[in-house]
């Protein structure tokens, strides 16, 4: 009988001991997770400063293209916030990269490329293309990187990229076809203006204008073609650095070396 009670006694002990150890288990996960959508919460409002910045420096270059010192002064003050808050930025996309989305990562290549910093910039472009989580996606993430790789002159490379957004499987729907059309007619500027290879460039616009005439919503065919045909026509234009789902860009920020 007094064995029965022993081992009741450690059963019930052994029990508690599971309980504690569960409840402990389980606080610090919660306490994890806590922490984790504290950190993502803080990315979020960086990320949508960097916005802010990207806007303000266009709002910029707009409205004093007539005072250059200005313009000079401002563009170095937005640089600097520029800067900070991509450091903040790397730093919390680091603490949590499974909840990082390929928009948020294109972003912060963006920033890094407009800052001057090409190897962090480089970095998240490939991280963009590494969590995209659709074909269309990666196609435009696949985009934006070769549009970067273009701007550095690795022009082998930057072709390697285009091609291979080409080949992602997104079907011949309207999206689809926009989608194209923009990864070629981005792909022809950047033969014509960087590479300076323009029967590359006659060919790639070529086959942008035959995406564009397969999508049969009559508005946003008309509209792309005016854009590429505007494109083909004003070679004074330059984008900066590339963003998701565009074949334009921000204006490069300017700061300080990093």
């Amino acid at each position: 009988m007094e064995k029965h009670k022993d081992d009741i006694a450690l059963a019930v002990s052994i029990l508690a001991f599971a309980l504690s150890l569960f409840a402990t288990v389980l606080g610090e996960l919660r306490a994890d997770d806590d922490k984790q959508r504290t950190v993502r919460s803080q990315l979020t409002e960086v990320l949508r400063g960097l916005m802010s910045v990207q806007m303000e420096h266009a709002k910029l270059m707009h409205e004093s293209k007539d005072d250059a010192m200005y313009q000079t002064t401002g563009s170095a003050a937005l640089g600097q916030q520029n800067g900070f808050l991509l450091d903040q930025a790397f730093y919390l996309a680091d603490q949590v990269p499974h909840l990082v989305t390929t928009y948020e990562y294109n972003t912060m290549a963006v920033a890094g490329a407009n800052a001057g910093n090409v190897l962090a910039a480089e970095k998240y472009y490939r991280k963009a293309v590494e969590v995209a989580y659709s074909p269309l996606y990666r196609s435009q993430a696949i985009r934006a990187y070769a549009m970067f790789l273009f701007a550095q002159h690795r022009f082998m490379e930057a072709r390697e990229q285009f091609a291979l957004a080409l080949r992602q499987p997104l079907g011949r729907d309207n999206l689809s076809r926009q989608n194209d059309a923009v990864t070629y007619q981005s792909w022809a500027w950047n033969e014509q203006h960087l590479a300076r290879s323009e029967q590359r460039a006659r060919e790639l616009y070529r086959k942008a204008s035959d995406e564009i005439s397969g999508i049969d919503v009559e508005f946003l065919r008309s509209a792309m073609q005016q854009r590429l045909n505007w494109l083909q026509e004003n070679r004074s234009w330059a984008p900066a650095f590339p963003i998701l789902n565009s074949d334009a860009a921000t204006p490069a920020i300017s700061s300080a070396p990093r």
